[in-house]
């Protein structure tokens, strides 16, 4: 009796505490179980791992290449390299290895949501600050962000920290310094999702709203957004301003249509820490209005996010049937053992990216085995395909094959079910 008396006395008085421990201890239940098994390991995951520790071999201003936008005459933009920067001592210190550096990126988004918290509670108070929390970690799309390596999954904790940046200048109207952070978070957002340039406008003129020396906190955000980019701005000194000409002729033919890529959820994933809030307050007000009320958002947010594509604690929720982070190391070790010529290749047979950018990372980073770039796949001693068993390797349907053939065919070892490894040689 005495026991349940001290667990009684304990949750009047730590309850708020243990109910926020209890959510994070359940956040990091839903993105770390069988973690292995769930992460996504995809053709975006081994471009960005590889642009980020190709600056180990020659230093770029350039970051990952932005093959969804494309403008009107072919010109392609590329997102900022700080993101590869920011990446690359991860790599080092992981050895270069895959799983590792996807936790960081489960890190990094449960640490998103505890600033969330900790900054919701002083702007708003516990409750907000519980509910914002309770919709974050059973978001199923940060559910889904926190098993990958991708550019956009960064974004937001800049949300985060606008929002903290932008409620401490509403307080100190003349700080100047305040306004050159956000200007930075946008550059660097920019950079990350180059639909953040609209949250940039629309803090641009926020900030003319609040402060009081509207003249210099212009000026100044502006100036934080060239830093926030700023191996994108020396890159466009020195080769005619290419980024801005790009990005020009992209948003003029956003309005006549002729803009390729779409846009989707993703492209506005710094927003989503808003919608919590906005989730949160909604969740308040119904509360006060009626207890059984709060319990309608509450229960419609967890039976979306249990039931969406975005989430499965048995598999991953972005890779091809079959395909896991092991199946290319498995892969690769083959490829490894058997001892690869220099002029050699490699190609995957199941989605779109038949160039193999998961096989590339791993094979060079792993085993120091770097097959030849992307447009070589005709003079080579062999290339290496990773394919689902039922695909006729005798009538190849793909460029990287076609361009190679005829060829003779081995088959290599695999340990991974429903798909083969070939060695094809002339």
């Amino acid at each position: 009796m005495r026991f349940l008396k001290n667990i009684e006395k304990m949750l009047r008085t730590r309850g708020y505490l243990f109910l926020i421990i209890v959510l994070f201890a359940i956040g990091a239940f839903l993105r770390l179980y069988n973690f292995e098994n769930r992460l996504i390991f995809g053709p975006e995951q081994g471009m960005s791992l590889l642009t980020s520790a190709s600056n180990l071999e020659k230093f770029s201003l350039l970051g990952e290449t932005n093959w969804i936008r494309a403008t009107s005459a072919g010109h392609i933009p590329f997102h900022g390299a700080l993101y590869s920067y920011f990446l690359l001592p991860l790599l080092i210190i992981t050895n270069f290895r895959v799983l590792p550096v996807t936790y960081a990126f489960a890190v990094l988004n449960l640490s998103t949501a505890l600033l969330l918290f900790f900054i919701a509670k002083k702007m708003f108070g516990k409750a907000i600050a519980a509910l914002s929390v309770f919709f974050f970690v059973f978001s199923d799309v940060m559910i889904h962000h926190s098993l990958f390596t991708w550019i956009v999954n960064p974004t937001p904790l800049l949300g985060v920290l606008t929002l903290w940046l932008v409620s401490k200048l509403t307080k100190d109207r003349k700080n100047i310094f305040l306004t050159l952070l956000l200007g930075c978070l946008s550059g660097f957002g920019f950079g990350l999702q180059s639909f953040y340039l609209l949250f940039a406008g629309f803090l641009f003129l926020l900030i003319l709203i609040i402060s009081r020396k509207r003249f210099f906190a212009g000026i100044t955000f502006f100036f934080g957004v060239l830093l926030g980019s700023l191996p994108t701005v020396i890159f466009d000194i020195r080769h005619d301003f290419y980024h801005v000409k790009t990005y020009w002729q992209f948003f003029l033919d956003m309005f006549t249509g002729q803009a390729s890529g779409t846009s989707t959820y993703y492209n506005f994933l710094f927003l989503y820490p808003y919608l919590f809030l906005f989730y949160a307050f909604i969740t308040k007000i119904l509360f006060r209005t009626w207890k059984p009320l709060a319990l309608i958002p509450v229960t419609v947010f967890l039976y979306g996010a249990f039931t969406s594509p975005f989430f499965n604690l048995n598999k991953s929720t972005g890779m091809f049937p079959g395909i896991t982070l092991k199946s290319f190391e498995s892969a690769s070790y083959s490829i490894a053992q058997d001892n690869p010529p220099v002029k050699f290749n490699v190609a995957t047979l199941w989605d779109f990216d038949t160039r193999a950018h998961p096989l590339r990372y791993i094979l060079s980073f792993y085993y120091h085995k770097k097959p030849l770039p992307y447009e070589e796949y005709q003079n080579l001693d062999a290339l290496y395909v990773f394919a689902p068993e039922k695909y006729d390797m005798k009538s190849p349907k793909v460029w990287e094959l076609e361009v190679y053939y005829p060829y003779k065919i081995k088959e290599l070892p695999l340990s991974v079910s429903g798909y083969r490894l070939y060695k094809l040689t002339k």
